[in-house]
């Protein structure tokens, strides 16, 4: 089949780098340990005597600064997938993992780039390779390449199960209820008392927060009859597109003031524009202009914002004490109810559930907390153990799916810490210096 493929394709030199983006290494640099010689000078770095070359590295620095990121955070990303791509590979090869010609081949094919009308064109992928600038044989290595650390990954998530034990234990914890006791502090700053003195000292401190912006127009009259009229003109104008009229030298700019020709430029619209009257051309530009206010007309604005910090800092504080007395004698009972009830019932800000399942998976009788709510904050003290009457079919297949996933990635980052403390991993300092 790559024989097929290869059929007519002419040589190119600049591979293409596809990314395996689903693993995540975190970066160790070990200097001369376990190599005689390290990298070379043209590598980058080694990860069990198997170099990284130096122009892969920066055909990939090279990709990640055109999408936006900065030189130095690009060498560094480009080294943490060039590391942990090396040692993936390297440990395939180690376990004897292979990939036939004819699983590329197919992979390649399925590329909806490479299709027309659903079938295989060898014209779609000669030409996509020209444009590249890419050898058919790189190219098929790096599929080749992918194909591997794929199968590895699948050979490592695999081991991960879910007994019947865990699924009713983690059943319990999602859709189970329990009873719980609560204690809600409000945020109140109406309740909240602000000195002379400490809107004095705030307005001192935070001065620059208290701005009043107004939009004004400014502009230059160029008299009609003046030399190079029309060449001033077009030098202001292209001033003013770029909100530079104030650096206009030959005449300067002034805010304008008369009521009809504020009116008929607003009237236009546009932040830049002119006004061509029957002796002179009128070049403008709108600009903000902002003051700080006085303590006076921000007073008010002031004692709202200092009576919210404090009313925050107070409900947190009884919140917290509250949670280390390590009990709720004031609290209220929710009575049975599931973790998706309970969050409801507390308002809590919870986006992605964490604190929702920590206080539904919580030990009886301990407290838990402070946790922000829509009003302030809240202690919760899980006390009876939750129950289920019965697991329905559907959520048990859904939550097993779930644990399933997340303890195949476990297994997957368990293997890369183990693949990482084992390995031989230098990297040449040369092409890092200064960051």
């Amino acid at each position: 089949m790559l024989a097929n493929i290869r059929k007519n394709m002419k040589l190119f030199s600049i591979p293409l780098w596809i990314v395996t983006a689903s693993f995540v290494l975190t970066i160790f640099l070990v200097w001369g340990k376990g190599s005689v010689s390290g990298p070379g000078t043209n590598e980058v770095a080694t990860v069990n005597d198997k170099a990284i070359p130096a122009d892969e590295f920066y055909r990939l620095v090279d990709r990640l600064t055109s999408s936006g990121m900065k030189e130095k955070q690009a060498k560094s990303e480009a080294l943490r997938q060039l590391l942990l791509r090396t040692l993936l590979l390297d440990a395939a090869e180690r376990e004897g993992l292979k990939v036939s010609d004819e699983a590329v081949a197919d992979k390649i094919e399925s590329f909806p780039a490479f299709q027309k009308d659903g079938k295989f064109s060898v014209e779609l992928y000669k030409k996509w390779l020209q444009q590249n600038h890419m050898p058919p044989e790189m190219f098929e290595n790096q599929i080749r390449e992918d194909l591997l650390i794929e199968k590895l990954q699948t050979i490592v998530e695999n081991v991960a199960s879910v007994t019947p034990t865990e699924l009713q234990i983690y059943y319990k914890a999602v859709f189970g209820k329990r009873n719980y006791k609560y204690e809600m502090f409000n945020i109140e700053p109406s309740k909240v008392k602000v000195s002379s003195e400490e809107i004095k000292n705030y307005y001192n401190k935070h001065r620059n927060l208290f701005k009043e912006n107004k939009v004004v127009i400014v502009a230059v009259e160029i008299p009609a009859k003046t030399k190079n009229a029309k060449e001033l003109v077009k030098r202001a104008y292209e001033l003013a597109k770029k909100g530079k009229l104030s650096s206009f030298n030959e005449i300067k700019p002034v805010i304008v003031k008369d009521k009809n020709l504020l009116k008929d430029i607003n009237s236009r619209g546009g932040l830049y524009g002119y006004v061509e009257k029957p002796n002179k051309f009128i070049i403008y530009q709108k600009q903000q202009k902002s003051r700080t206010l006085s303590l006076k007309k921000a007073r008010r604005e002031i004692i709202n914002l200092i009576k919210k910090e404090k009313a925050v800092k107070l409900a947190f504080s009884k919140a917290e004490k509250a949670a280390n007395s390590g009990n709720l004698d004031k609290g209220k009972e929710t009575g049975e109810i599931s973790g998706k009830e309970l969050a409801k019932r507390l308002e809590l800000i919870d986006l992605n559930g964490e604190i929702t399942a920590m206080i539904v998976k919580g030990k009886t009788g301990k407290v838990y907390g402070p946790f922000k709510t829509l009003k302030g904050y809240v202690v919760v003290e899980p006390i009876t153990a939750a129950t289920v009457k019965s697991m329905d079919k559907e959520k048990v297949k859904t939550l097993k799916e779930f644990l399933l996933g997340e303890k195949r990635k476990a297994a997957l980052q368990s293997y890369i810490q183990f693949l990482q403390n084992k390995a031989k991993i230098q990297v040449n300092p040369r092409f890092f210096k200064g960051e």
